[in-house]
């Protein structure tokens, strides 16, 4: 009787009498919510007023607030959950990606990307100094020098872009406008791949792309905006309602900034500043830092930019193996070698440079994809951790592809949230022929322990890093559940480390909203929260999850109002 009483209480105290009193904008009743709140409620019905939910429940205790002008819908059983947010991505970038010439689908041999780059020039003429970007290479596997490239086109630069987002490929021409030559330092963060005499291949990594990348043509803002806007409808098209963009550059928000000036952003967006220095840890270069995340002018709960991205090091993956590991690399035949990879940073000023920055409030979130950038990563935060007390900055790791055991309970330990793509579970040729017999089966089982780091308290917020991935989260949560792809050649990647569904929906709705820093206004169907929520055709909790990508969403709603529906 007494817990009787106090549920009815609790339900009350989600109606109050002033509540009461005003009816609903609409109500949604006969339905499956799923609230996604700490006790993950399933409830039937709850009611939307203005750009807020204004109470969650039974049918019955939405009655109060349906008067005449209450629009209600009877969701005849539908699965309701809040907005599906993507806590990396690359919205961007991958909306101008979009309109490149790109060899997406395109086997990645060099016989096969040729009459699509061909074509690709015939159909954008110009000179010798004209610029051609191609991306979407799928580019494991794929071995060629500029020489090479030169058999595509020798006399216009080429600009090949890997669809990791971390490695280029240039030909001759290409590399002399970028005047990258024998002489040409590698860049922090960076590589520029070279040949016995050190003359460079044509093969670039990480941070050795931003120079090149600069001489590339850009579409103008207002060319970027509508890109973007249509990127965004098919976002909203599987159910999201709000993204992070993982790395930021002004110009990037300028296109964000445009859209949300003008009505037409139909997102949430908070921004990570990407930082291309991180051996400087000045006071005034921190000062620097922090002045870029501020803009007063804009609504927070819309778009803000108060993180910062960070590389910690490259891609595991043979040839380039610039991610960093705790043991060498070893060979085709499992050897060892003295290949450890890349760290982009010097620990100590970094540890420095990530302390203020957590003192200055701001969430670090860390690229880290081999065992010793995320080991390293972590002790920078537990450095900031010790120098400043525990602060609620929501720091996290993205990505982490390998991560030694030892550190899985780090990350409850430490606050810092483990940002994964649930998409990248799974074999196939990204980890198999140019990984797994450079890692060896000991460090293999634990590719992509997401399900070792939940076990571990961790809290795993999902994103898609697209358009590395597809961003639509009913793809990504069924490899989380299955860990393998579809098709009768599919394999499964490390079993152990499947999610279940439960938690791959909170990874996409509470939990991601925590490392958006917005789990106050959005993320779970709760009272006094933005009514950012989606309609389902099936209830991805009932359902096998090999069919999770065969959800549809019939609506989704950002603020109370509609920008998508079937």
């Amino acid at each position: 009787m007494r817990n009787a009483l106090r549920a009815a209480v609790t339900l009350l105290v989600g109606l109050s009498a002033a509540q009461a009193e005003t009816p609903a904008d609409f109500v949604l009743r006969n339905g499956k919510v799923y609230a996604a709140d700490p006790a993950r409620s399933i409830r039937s019905a709850f009611a939307v007023r203005g750009n807020t939910i204004a109470a969650v429940g039974d049918d019955e205790a939405m009655k109060p607030l349906i008067g005449p002008q209450t629009r209600v819908v009877d969701l005849g059983g539908k699965f309701v959950m809040p907005g599906l947010i993507d806590a990396h991505s690359h919205p961007v970038i991958g909306a101008v990606n979009a309109a490149k010439c790109s060899l997406a689908g395109v086997k990645p041999t060099l016989q096969e990307i040729t009459p699509v780059i061909r074509k690709c020039l015939a159909e954008r003429p110009g000179g010798p100094d004209a610029w051609l970007e191609v991306v979407q290479l799928y580019n494991y596997g794929f071995d060629a020098s500029a020489k090479d490239i030169d058999t595509v086109e020798a006399t216009r630069p080429l600009a090949i872009v890997g669809n990791d987002g971390h490695t280029m490929w240039m030909n001759t021409r290409g590399l002399a406008l970028a005047g990258i030559t024998a002489k040409t330092p590698d860049p922090q963060g960076g590589r520029i791949l070279r040949d016995a005499t050190g003359a460079p291949t044509g093969v670039l990594t990480d941070a050795a792309l931003i120079g090149p990348s600069k001489l590339l043509p850009i579409p103008t803002t207002a060319e970027m905006a509508d890109l973007l806007e249509k990127t965004i409808k098919g976002m909203n098209a599987t159910g999201l309602t709000a993204v992070t963009d993982a790395a930021l550059t002004p110009v990037e928000f300028a296109v964000f900034e445009k859209l949300y000036r003008e009505g037409r952003l139909k997102v949430r967006v908070r921004g990570a500043h990407f930082i291309e220095d991180l051996s400087d840890d000045s006071d005034a270069a921190v000062a620097k830092i922090v002045s870029a995340t501020r803009s007063e002018t804009l609504d927070p709960a819309w778009l803000r930019a108060d993180s910062v991205k960070v590389f910690a090091d490259g891609v595991l993956e043979f040839p380039a193996q610039t991610a960093a590991v705790l043991k060498p690399y070893l060979d085709a035949n499992g050897k060892p070698t003295a290949t450890i990879g890349d760290l982009y940073f010097e620990p100590k000023p970094f540890n420095s440079l990530i302390t203020k920055l957590d003192k200055a409030g701001l969430t670090v979130h860390v690229h880290a994809i081999g065992d010793r950038a995320v080991r390293a990563s972590l002790d920078a935060f537990a450095a900031a951790r010790a120098a400043n007390g525990a602060r609620d900055n929501r720091h996290q790791i993205a990505h982490l592809q390998l991560v030694d055991p030892a550190d899985f309970a780090r990350f409850a330990e430490l606050g810092v949230i483990a940002n994964v793509q649930f998409e990248w579970g799974k074999r196939d040729a990204s980890n198999v022929g140019p990984l797994e017999p450079y890692l060896g089966p000991e460090r293999y089982r634990y590719l992509y322990p997401y399900g070792s780091l939940r076990a571990a308290g961790a809290l795993v917020a999902a994103g898609s890093d697209w358009d590395i991935s597809p961003y639509d989260p009913f793809i990504a949560m069924e490899v989380g559940a299955t860990r393998r792809d579809r098709g009768k050649d599919a394999q499964t990647l490390n079993i152990e480390e499947r999610l279940s569904v439960a938690d791959m929906l909170a990874g996409y709705t509470i939990n991601a909203a925590a490392a958006m820093r917005m789990d106050d206004i959005v993320g779970s169907i709760e009272p006094g929260k933005r009514a950012d929520f989606v309609i389902l055709d099936r209830d991805p909790l009932a359902i096998d999850p090999s069919t999770l990508r065969n959800t549809k969403v019939l609506a989704t709603y950002v603020d109370g109002k509609v920008v998508h529906e079937q």
